[in-house]
């Protein structure tokens, strides 16, 4: 592994994570951690959030980071995500929106999460690809099959990939969630299962985001296995600490 960086403890690329996912040979992908010294405590390690709490320039430094770590002709688009099921073009700036996707090469699309599922897409033309954050009431809104059909107006084959999200062990939801799902889909009801509380489920954000991109058309679907709360020492969970920092979910296309 490469060192890290002298400077006031920002990750080296070695640092962060790359998806075992081969779409096309123009796709790229990568997802951050929270490796390093640099965000200080309650955020402690590489926060890329501004909406944590933590100082709105030091975000800002480590979001120019990634750029430069990335190498890429443009600096990734982040966007203001608000569980919504907005989509925009790379370019158009840190907006409310909770999609972002590109047919630029060098634009990385990107979605920052602390245990809400990110969903990478391309076209597996490698023409375009597509960052999600999904939680669960972005899922149920239809976020992902939104974008499937954007990116796939004709069906066209897409791939997707899932990247670290709270999983099912981890993750308490009430009634009413679960009565949402299975209304829409009573297979859904697969994606939950009963919780020693009353009235409380235990739900699959990935297995729910399978079934769902299963419906919407021609797409491969992989990962999915990475937890955020249990893995604490590479990833943000807000559910299991309350006040952190977010990492991100990156793809883009070669040149």
């Amino acid at each position: 592994m490469m060192p890290r960086p002298p400077q006031e403890g920002l990750p080296a690329l070695s640092d962060w994570l790359t998806p075992d996912w081969q779409p096309h040979p123009r796709v790229r992908a990568c997802v951050t951690t929270r490796l390093g010294d640099y965000s200080p405590a309650p955020w402690h390690g590489f926060n890329l959030g501004l909406n944590t709490g933590d100082d709105p320039a030091r975000v800002e430094r480590a979001r120019r980071h990634v750029q430069k770590l990335l190498g890429t002709a443009h600096p990734p688009n982040w966007l203001r995500q608000v569980h919504g099921v907005e989509i925009v073009r790379a370019g158009a700036g840190e907006v409310a929106a909770d999609a972002v996707w590109s047919n630029t090469p060098g634009w990385p699309c990107v979605v920052l999460t602390a245990d809400c599922l990110p969903a990478l897409f391309a076209r597996t033309d490698g023409t375009a690809v597509a960052a999600v954050h999904a939680g669960w009431r972005g899922l149920h809104a239809g976020i992902l099959e939104r974008t499937a059909a954007l990116l796939a107006p004709g069906g066209e084959p897409l791939s997707v990939w899932l990247g670290p999200a709270i999983s099912q062990p981890c993750y308490q939801v009430g009634a009413e969630v679960r009565e949402a799902f299975v209304r829409d889909d009573p297979r859904a009801s697969s994606a939950f299962r009963p919780d020693s509380k009353p009235d409380h489920w235990r739900m699959s954000l990935a297995e729910l985001a399978c079934q769902r991109l299963a419906a919407a058309g021609n797409i491969e679907v992989s990962g999915g296995e990475l937890c955020t709360a249990s893995d604490l020492e590479r990833f943000y969970s807000y559910r299991y600490e309350g006040e952190t920092g977010r990492f991100a979910s990156l793809v883009w296309l070669a040149d």
